[in-house]
């Protein structure tokens, strides 16, 4: 009997860190464009989780589940990803949901090039707190033609658990993914 209770322990899952990402509700605005996306890690401290939130998050390795919702439904899970990685996939879906086509990079002159220069988790103060920086630039045939800086942050009351980890991380990777402008980024960019 000892031996049942130890093994559904020892089989007790990992606290990982989820994200949803809630597409914005206008859609199909730049039907028709074809782009690249590539996210480049700049960030100084390539920690994804602060000393405390490390010990919530324990053997995580700083990966995060990521899904994709539209509105308030439920979300479709896409992956577990880095940073970088899930900032791709976001952008991703949010390009596709503005009708642009996704291509990989080199099969299209046209691209979005992010710079990710910050993207860090922690508990402060009983409080959950959460930055996120970066710069997209439209490139055209290798040289900027356009580019926007997005950063925020987001904090949240810590209750029982890290629900409110996933929160905070949740509602600051919408915001910070849907304040780029997109249209202006590719209208700026129209010779």
């Amino acid at each position: 009997m000892v031996w049942f209770f130890a093994l559904a322990a020892s089989c007790s899952a990992i606290p990982r860190l989820q994200a949803t990402y809630r597409l914005p509700v206008e859609e199909g605005a730049l039907a028709g464009k074809k782009a690249f996306v590539s996210v480049e890690d700049l960030r100084e401290d390539k920690r994804t989780l602060g000393e405390v939130a490390a010990l919530k998050f324990v053997d995580s390795g700083g990966v995060i589940s990521l899904s994709v919702a539209k509105r308030s439904g439920p979300g479709v899970i896409k992956g577990i990803f880095q940073p970088p990685a899930l900032l791709k996939e976001a952008l991703e879906n949010r390009m596709k949901h503005e009708g642009i086509h996704v291509i990989r990079e080199g099969a299209a002159t046209t691209g979005l090039s992010v710079l990710l220069k910050s993207f860090f988790l922690d508990r402060v103060a009983r409080n959950w707190k959460a930055a996120i920086s970066y710069e997209a630039r439209l490139m055209r045939d290798g040289e900027v033609v356009s580019s926007q800086l997005v950063s925020g942050e987001a904090e949240r009351f810590d209750l029982i658990g890290v629900s409110n980890a996933d929160v905070a991380l949740s509602e600051l990777l919408t915001d910070a993914v849907n304040r780029l402008d997109l249209s202006e980024l590719f209208r700026t960019s129209e010779p």
